[in-house]
């Protein structure tokens, strides 16, 4: 049975959503959720939501949140065996401000400690895995850990960039990807092609096949994905969808290709079951929705409407 390696930062979530338009410099009334989140995490949670086997690798402090975060991802079937729990250091935290529509306004996170994840930790990682199965990066990690990462694991890697800041620590190293979901901000930062309507994302799109990537996934936020091979390129966008929370639309994402990969998916399939994923959680009030399942993510689908325009690409 083919399974994902889920290498990244796994944090403490405290979310605060105003009820109004915020106010900067001010006491903004709203409401204040804790949770387990940070980008790897959030990805193995909702993988394993959907029936994956999930290892999922981090490091958390010897803390009241770093142990009950192990014990909540385990009660999600996520096999934590490969992580490292580490004396006298603080398990990391992310705070986020929402506005009044569930966007995200500004955020901070405390990642410190991934700086304990090495090359040997990884060395006896990499030995678990086989050739089929998948693994899956997020950049919250070490650039030279990435790279080395990369250069050695044994089966295809799919990355999350995170953010227009952290993906710059892909740079040179494309061409060992074989799936890459970033936004379009993400996308035109590295690639370095400036983001000006759909033509520009298509030339972002030839960019990173150029690169050797096997399958890129652009989110273009509420115009839907923008997603790449080297045979077509698919814009895919849905209707009648309403925003509770936007936060952990990605991460749902990149757990629903996770998923629609190791099931055999087509590549428009792929799409259509991820963007599902990703409906399912904004739709709720949680960055991960926990009623996630195979189940409720094909329900959804059925009665989702999509708009697709396929064409095929000359690169």
């Amino acid at each position: 049975m083919r399974e994902a390696y889920i290498i990244g930062g796994a944090n403490i979530d405290i979310i605060g959503r105003s009820d109004h338009s915020l106010i900067p410099f001010d006491s903004n009334i709203g409401k204040v959720v804790q949770s387990y989140g940070g980008v790897g995490r959030n990805i193995a949670e909702n993988a394993a939501r959907l029936g994956v086997k999930v290892h999922f690798v981090s490091i958390f402090g010897n803390d009241y949140n770093g142990l009950n975060c192990i014990r909540y991802c385990e009660e999600c079937s996520m096999d934590m065996s490969d992580c490292r729990i580490v004396e006298n250091e603080r398990t990391s935290t992310y705070l986020a401000v929402l506005d009044e529509t569930g966007d995200m306004s500004i955020a901070i996170n405390d990642m410190d400690i991934l700086r304990f994840l090495d090359r040997e930790h990884i060395d006896k990682v990499f030995k678990k895995i086989k050739k089929d199965d998948i693994l899956v990066i997020d950049t919250n990690l070490d650039k030279e850990l990435i790279a080395y990462m990369m250069k050695h694991a044994p089966c295809d890697i799919f990355v999350d960039p995170i953010s227009s800041e952290k993906v710059q620590k892909l740079e040179g190293l494309l061409s060992y990807i074989h799936t890459f979901k970033p936004n379009v901000y993400e996308a035109e930062r590295l690639s370095g092609i400036k983001y000006e309507g759909e033509d520009s994302v298509d030339d972002m799109g030839k960019y990173f096949l150029s690169c050797g990537i096997d399958e890129i996934y652009i989110s273009l936020g509420k115009e839907g994905v923008k997603a790449y091979t080297k045979d077509c390129a698919v814009l895919c966008s849905t209707e009648d969808v309403t925003v509770a929370n936007a936060t952990g639309a990605g991460d749902s994402f990149m757990g629903g290709i996770i998923a629609a990969t190791l099931m055999d998916y087509s590549f428009m399939d792929k799409i259509k079951f991820a963007q599902s994923c990703s409906v399912v959680t904004i739709e709720s009030d949680q960055s991960v929705c926990r009623r996630l399942s195979l189940e409720m993510v094909n329900q959804r689908k059925e009665k989702l409407k999509f708009n697709v325009k396929e064409k095929k690409l000359c690169i």
